[in-house]
């Protein structure tokens, strides 16, 4: 099983640990509902450096990544990030990642807890290109600040104004400056540090310390999971996979129409000009709480309309959610559609509502 870089770390905050794919990550700090109410009305500090980090160096290394994923990153700077999803030729989900420019390097943050998955995928379309790959997992922490006073945070972290609109505030802690990178995927106010192991730990402590000026708290993956459901944010596995593309996953932020072509683009490209996508991602507001695992059918009546590939139950507000592909007819705003879910023998009862922050296309 492996360890986080910080695991003894959260272990002396008194972590209780689930595992994941392999990895033993903090589930909760022992105050789940507090966890909750920090990410909802104050701020939060979240660690998932267990995501698969990668490196490409080299002449070619922009040039292969922008010719085999969905996004422009030709004016990637240091300091800036950008949004991509990896495709097949059918215009399937391979991976959607972070890309920032990293020193000399660019740094692929994937969505999935293996850096194998991605680098194998991106090796298939090296030929002649001068570019290095290395899996940078092990070296690297992945952290994320999150929460209604995110913004707030950083910007007594940094000692500068900060405003909706800045994507990246440089901050500095004795000797060493690292960005804060503005993440706009979730409900509430959200920032990224990629930070190297060393120094990132001892700065992982500074950060934790000053989160006590905001009444702000540490974050396990039980309170994480609520907000990204609630955020209608997909995940590798449950909603990042070879049955979707882009159009249906909202992820037509990280998607360009302009660029040209990259690989999927033709399929990705026609499902927008003819109007072909079949399904969209939809939040569902489930009436109690279940205890099956996804993936759950999900009917209108008698019919089968779509599938729950995502569940959470927020304690704090007694509330059931998840995230469920629907077939694109009912996926109207407008309409108060009634549906069930079939959950350990009987139907529990919901509605659904389009996700608050991702494109529908």
């Amino acid at each position: 099983m492996k360890e986080l870089p910080l695991h003894r770390f959260h272990q002396k905050q008194d972590a209780h640990f689930i595992d994941v794919r392999g990895w033993r990550i903090p589930s909760d700090y022992g105050h789940v509902t507090e966890e909750i109410d920090a990410l909802y009305n104050r701020v939060g500090l979240l660690d998932r450096s267990y995501l698969g980090k990668v490196l490409l160096k080299g002449p070619d290394a922009l040039d292969l990544l922008n010719r085999i994923s969905t996004n422009d990153m030709t004016h990637l700077v240091m300091g800036i990030m950008c949004d991509t999803v990896f495709c097949t030729p059918k215009g399937r989900i391979v991976d959607y990642c972070r890309v920032l420019q990293y020193d000399d390097q660019l740094m692929l943050i994937s969505s999935y807890i293996d850096s194998a998955n991605i680098i194998d995928w991106i090796n298939r379309f090296v030929i002649l290109e001068d570019v290095e790959i290395k899996d940078a997992s092990a070296d690297y922490l992945w952290l994320t600040v999150m929460g209604p006073r995110a913004r707030n945070f950083i910007q007594s972290l940094s000692g500068t104004p900060v405003v909706d609109e800045d994507e990246t505030i440089w901050i500095h802690y004795e000797t060493i400056q690292f960005p804060a990178l503005l993440n706009r995927n979730f409900v509430v106010p959200a920032y990224n540090f990629a930070l190297p192991k060393t120094p990132g730990m001892e700065v992982f402590e500074w950060l934790t310390a000053e989160l006590a000026t905001f009444n702000g708290r540490l974050i396990g993956d039980h309170a994480f999971q609520i907000l990204r459901v609630e955020s209608g944010m997909p995940d590798w596995g449950a909603e990042l996979t070879l049955d979707y593309n882009p159009h249906e996953a909202r992820l037509l932020h990280a998607v360009s129409f302009t660029k040209g072509c990259y690989t999927g683009q033709e399929v990705i490209a026609r499902l927008d000009t003819y109007d072909k996508v079949q399904k969209y991602l939809m939040i569902i507001d489930l009436e109690e709480e279940i205890f099956s695992e996804p993936p759950l059918k999900v009917f209108y009546d008698d019919e089968e309309i779509g599938v729950l590939t995502s569940y959470a139950f927020d304690p704090v507000n007694q509330r059931s959610v998840g995230l469920a592909y629907i077939r694109k007819r009912y996926c109207v705003a407008e309409f108060d559609i009634p549906l069930t879910i079939y959950s350990e023998g009987r139907l529990v009862n919901g509605t659904m509502r389009i996700p608050p922050v991702q494109d529908i296309g």
